[in-house]
């Protein structure tokens, strides 16, 4: 009996040091990718104008076309048409998405209106997020916002 609560004990531990070892490299690459496109960004004497942001889909993508799309849709309506939406299919244009680190979609990249990479969203991303990181502000939750693809005020 105690022989097999001791393995189950090992096992668990041997689950949670390969969950916490497989974020803590997720976390770092992601953090690489995103030095690399600031500096990138930064490289780049490309004439801003105004905030954008780089959306990934695919051709088959449900959540895009159901979540994202309207979310991105919702922060244009807010905006207005000093922001600058790119599409990129995942796929189609796999060199721009391996340059974003794009593993899943909807991936969306937001830029401010300096042309500086803010974030890099993976996953859906809601209209208030969105709309918050394109602001610079602290994107606030409560009320059940963060699941909704609706604009704030």
């Amino acid at each position: 009996m105690v022989e097999r609560l001791l393995i189950a004990l090992a096992v668990l531990t041997a689950v949670a040091v390969t969950i916490a070892l497989g974020q803590r490299w997720y976390a770092w690459r992601n953090a690489r990718i995103e030095a690399r496109l600031r500096a990138d960004s930064a490289d780049e004497q490309v004439a801003v104008d105004g905030p954008r942001i780089v959306y990934f889909t695919t051709e088959t993508c449900v959540v895009c076309r159901a979540q994202q799309e309207p979310a991105i849709a919702a922060v244009l309506e807010r905006i207005g048409s000093t922001l600058r939406v790119e599409r990129h299919d995942a796929i189609e244009d796999r060199s721009l998405a391996d340059r974003y680190g794009v593993l899943t979609v909807p991936t969306t990249a937001v830029y401010d209106t300096a042309g500086e990479l803010v974030t890099v969203n993976r996953g859906f991303a809601p209209a208030a997020l969105l709309l918050a990181q394109l602001r610079g502000d602290s994107p606030a939750f409560e009320g059940g916002v963060a699941m909704s693809s609706e604009p704030v005020a």
